[in-house]
This record gives C-alpha cells, structure tokens and sequence, in this order.
C-alpha cells in the first residue's frame, strides 16, 4: 500500500505542488497587508501609478513657489527621490520592473489589483520550485523544496506587503526552470525573457546574467550536436536577444527618472557598497538563515556531492552557482540589523531549497518505500510546522494589523481633513498621498527656521496646512523646531488621535488655545470613528 502510494506520489507530484501554491497565494491574499505605507511599498505603488499615467516624474506644484532653501527635497515623500536637472518633481527610488507589474494589474483591475500581484508572484514560485526540484532530484524532492519555500519565515514576511522581494524570487526561480531545460532556442529565448524581466525588477543582481548564460551554455554543450560550437552559440545568442529589451528599458528609465543610464535612485555605488560590509554581513546572513530555515537549509552543501547522474550533477552546480553569486552581490552591500533584510536574498531560496531537498531524498532513497515515504512526511511535516512557528513568534502574520496605521492616517485625512489641506509629515509622506489625494511637505527635509513661515505661506495661499506624526515622531519635531518659532513646541492639545498611534495637529488651533478656547480631540479608534 506504502509503496502503491510512493509511485503515485512519484507520478503525481505535479497536483500536489499546484495546491501548494494555490495555498501561497491564498496567504498572501488573507494576511495581506494592503497597505501603500513605508518607503519600498509606496515607492512601486507610486511608480505603477505614473507608469499608467504615461510619466516617470511626479511632478510636486506645491513647491512651485516655495521660498524656503532646498524646496524640492520638501516635497520629496519616502521612497523618492528629487527628480535631476533642477525638475520640481519627485522620482521612484525604486527599479522600474515589478512597479511595471503593478501597473499593469491597475490597468486591469483597478487599484486594488496592484495587492494581488505579489501573492501570484508566490505562487509562480512554490509552483517553479517544484519543477526545478523535480528535474534535479525527483517529484518528491520538488514537493519537499515546495514545501520550504511555501513555509520560509522570509518568504512569508514579505509574500504580505506589497514590495518586489517576493516577485523578484519568483520570476528568476521562472527563468532557472527553463534555463535547466534550454534544448531549443525558443527556450533559450524565452530563459532570456524571463532573466531581462528579472532584472528588470533587480538590475542589481545583472551578475546572474551571466550565471544563466552559463546554464543554458552548459545545457547546450551536454546536448552533443554534431555542431556542437554553432549549437552553443545559437542558444546563447537566443537567450541574450531575449534579455536585451528589458536591458535597454532599465537604461532608458534610469536615465530618464535619474539623469543617467547608469544612475539609481539608491545612490552611487561607492555609497552602496564597500568592503568593510563583508565582515557584518557575512556575521548576520548566515546567522540569520540557519535560525529562520533551520540548520536543514546547510543540507544544500552536500547536494554537489550526492547528485546520482551527470545531469543532475550539473544542474546541482549550476544551482549553486546561482545562488552564491547572489549571496555575493550583497555581502558587499550597505549592513542592516534586520533578520527580514533575508528577503535580499529570497532569489536564492528556490535554488537551496531545491538543494538541500535533493540531497535529503538521495539520503533516504536506499530505504524501502514505507520508511522512505514515512521519513519523507515526518521530514517536511517538521520543517513546515517548525518554520511557520518561527513565521508566527516573528510577527509575519501580525503585519496586516501593523501596518494598519498608514491606511488609517491616509483614509482620515481623506475623510475629514478640508479638500485644501497640506500635511506637513515625514513616515506617512506616502501613505497621505496615497490614500487622499493631499499634498504633502517633510517637515524633517524643511529649515528649521522655515516651519512658521511655510505654515504662513500656504495660509496666505488659502490653503489649511496641518501637522501629523506617527507615535513618538512628534519628539523629533520638538527636537528641531520648538526654538524657532510659535508652533514647534506643539503645545495645544491635537485635532486627531488615531489608535493612540498617529496624532494630527491644526496649527489655526494655536491662537485659539492660547485664547483659551478648548481645542477638541477626535479620537478614532482602529480606524472607524
């Protein structure tokens, strides 16, 4: 019986892995943050948004004739960057592919379609890393590896918001499946398709151009064509006229949004990257990934050494290749304290698990069917169980509620700020434009002299500015402005306490307290009045 059930999983692994990933998605949808908050999520959002509007500008009028220095970075929300050559605009910081996505989901479906992106992008992964683990080692291998993935506290983490992590590991563990199986030049073409459209989303990861090549290079080379030298290059010239056009759009884009084709919205690459981030980085990664995928994922080690044909040998290699040279773009790159600073490096995470998967199945597969299948069960049974614990105490599925408070500012400005009002705010410098259509000023990018006077200027302007901070964030404010004039002490009561977390002052209420009117609090709680 056992046994009966093995072959049938061996035969059929293809349904399984599909409700793996039909079941990623469904995460994704129902633990969804849904929210246009923080720099990386409003950054795309926003980039979609001009995108569909036919512009890689977004141009900041609220400016135009603003008297105090430095007047574009004011008006610069997070995730932007001050357009070049003296433009009154803001620009995405953010590379142009998975906001090229979004837009075309808004085109589609709306504005509420650009949330449903990320989840298929898991999808298409969970169901990628089943067809690479199959090829390399078996259905059950590719189930195992599903299963790690569709788990992975990293993956989860950001299968939720709306950023290009998850995307980005999805369209390259794509472009693996069919660089492993290159035996045409469609395919070819199409493995190059799917590598443009990955870089697309991170041209900083342009190195695995290169690794990829090498794939379907080597793919062409076991074929053993009578031609053999015409083959492979036949093959590499097809996988690279299918990357060139996304090549040409990243350097077209950049230099429109940045002023060069070679410029980024991150900053120079001395500014990015150094040799003194090794030592950080090379301390934090790896730590961080044996405690988040458990010390399973160092099975990817032996893989190498265990592959049973000599083309899986070779696909093994160029696995980890692949997933090596991205560990490399990063070591080198800026050092941050965060264990979900993993999701740099979720592209990989097809490829180890796959790996690590590979090498687990050859391990047991001298056993007979029933302890074979049973070691099997109990291995991803554990796994799974022991990860999605490390998901849940690592507040993945707390991020919805988290990351409540974006959508609850945006949505009361909407609702009950005057249609004229400016904001002056820093943290939800996005999410207010997002969600109500009013300007914004940075009031951490403004003079510390300036704050009354810009609040003057826009009055005269017949316009109502107002003051909004996240919790705590109203300290900095003090910090930098309560020396220099009437309102940066804030000392009347605020307009608005939403969730005790975001606090909204009306500077019009100043004069009237000190007069000693009673200044009224709305307090909103979880977003409804």
């Amino acid at each position: 019986m056992v046994a009966a059930i093995w072959r049938a999983l061996e035969r059929r692994g293809a349904p399984i892995a599909a409700i793996a990933a039909i079941g990623t998605a469904i995460v994704g949808l129902i633990w969804g943050t849904y929210v246009a908050g923080g720099p990386d999520s409003y950054c795309h959002i926003n980039q979609a948004e001009l995108f569909v509007q036919g512009r890689v500008h977004d141009p900041q009028p609220i400016v135009e004739d603003a008297p105090w220095p430095d007047r574009v970075n004011t008006a610069v929300p997070v995730g932007h960057v001050a357009a070049p050559r003296g433009t009154i605009a803001a620009v995405p910081m953010c590379p142009p592919g998975y906001a090229a996505s979004l837009a075309f989901a808004r085109l589609i479906g709306g504005r509420a379609a650009m949330f449903w992106v990320v989840p298929a992008f898991g999808a298409l992964g969970v169901w990628c890393t089943f067809l690479i683990g199959r090829r390399v080692g078996g259905a059950a291998a590719g189930l195992l590896a599903a299963i790690l993935l569709a788990t992975s506290p990293a993956f989860l983490y950001q299968l939720v918001q709306p950023m290009s992590d998850v995307p980005a590991a999805g369209m390259w563990a794509a472009a693996l499946v069919l660089a492993l199986d290159a035996s045409s030049a469609r395919r070819a073409w199409l493995t190059g398709v799917l590598c443009g459209a990955a870089l697309f989303m991170r041209p900083n990861l342009a190195p695995l151009g290169l690794v990829m090549a090498g794939i379907v290079a080597t793919r062409a080379i076991a074929a053993h064509s009578p031609s053999r030298a015409t083959y492979v290059a036949s093959q590499l010239l097809a996988f690279a006229l299918g990357a060139f056009p996304f090549f040409v759009a990243v350097l077209a884009l950049q230099n429109a949004m940045y002023g060069g084709p070679l410029s980024s919205g991150y900053g120079s690459f001395s500014q990015l990257f150094s040799l003194d981030h090794l030592g950080p980085n090379l301390a934090r990664y790896p730590r961080w990934l044996v405690e988040t995928e458990t010390p399973f994922i160092l099975v990817a080690l032996a893989a190498p050494f265990v592959s049973r044909s000599p083309e899986s040998r070779r696909a093994v290699w160029g696995l980890l290749a692949f997933a090596l040279t991205v560990v490399a773009c990063y070591l080198p790159y800026q050092v941050f304290d965060a264990w979900w600073f993993l999701r740099f490096l979720l592209p990989t995470y097809p490829a180890l698990f796959v790996l690590a998967s590979a090498g687990a199945t050859t391990a047991v597969a001298r056993l007979a069917p029933a302890p074979r299948f049973a070691a099997l069960v109990l291995l991803a049974a554990a796994l799974g169980g022991s990860r999605l614990a490390i998901a849940d105490d690592r507040a993945v599925f707390e991020l919805r509620d988290l990351e409540r408070r974006f959508r609850d500012g945006g949505e009361y400005v909407a609702r009950k700020l005057p249609p004229n009002a400016v904001v002056f705010t820093t943290q939800q410098s996005g999410s207010v434009r997002f969600y109500s259509g009013r300007p914004t000023i940075i009031w951490d990018m403004l003079d510390a002299a300036w704050l009354d006077r810009a609040v003057e200027h826009y009055q005269r302007r017949g316009l109502r500015p107002f003051f909004l901070f996240e919790q705590e964030e109203d300290r900095g404010f003090r910090a930098r402005f309560e020396s220099s004039g009437r309102f940066g002490g804030l000392e009347w009561p605020p307009a608005a306490l939403i969730g005790r977390q975001i606090k909204i002052f009306d500077p019009l209420d100043y004069e009237r307290f000190r007069r000693g009117e009673k200044i009224e609090t709305d307090y909103v709680v979880s977003g409804k009045e």
